[in-house]
C-alpha cells in the first residue's frame, strides 16, 4: 500500500510542481506588464487593475508554495529517500 500511496503522492507533487510553475511564469509576465504601464504613465485605474491581478497571484503562488512544501514533508516522511522532481517553491 504505501508504494502505491507514494505514487500518489509523488503525482500530486508533480502536479503542484507544474501548477506553480506556470503561475510563477504568469506573474513575471504580469510583473513585466506593470513596469511597462507605470513607465508609460498609464492610467491610474489600469495601473490599480494590474497590481491587483499581480497581488492575487503572488497570493496564488504563496498557496501552492505550502501545499507544495507540505506534500513533499508528507511524502518524503512516508516514502524515505525516494525520488522528487526539482522543487521550484523557496524551501519551507
Amino acid at each position: 500500500m504505501v508504494i502505491n500511496d507514494c505514487a500518489n503522492q509523488r503525482s500530486v507533487i508533480k502536479r503542484l510542481v507544474t501548477d506553480y510553475q506556470s503561475l510563477d511564469t504568469t506573474t513575471t509576465a504580469t510583473e513585466h506588464e506593470l513596469a511597462v504601464l507605470q513607465a508609460q504613465k498609464a492610467p491610474p485605474e489600469t495601473i490599480a487593475s494590474v497590481q491587483e491581478r499581480l497581488a492575487t497571484e503572488r497570493e496564488q503562488l504563496g498557496v501552492l508554495a505550502v501545499e507544495g512544501q507540505a506534500a513533499v514533508d508528507e511524502f518524503r516522511a512516508v516514502c524515505g529517500g525516494e525520488q522528487l522532481p526539482v522543487l521550484p517553491w523557496p524551501p519551507g
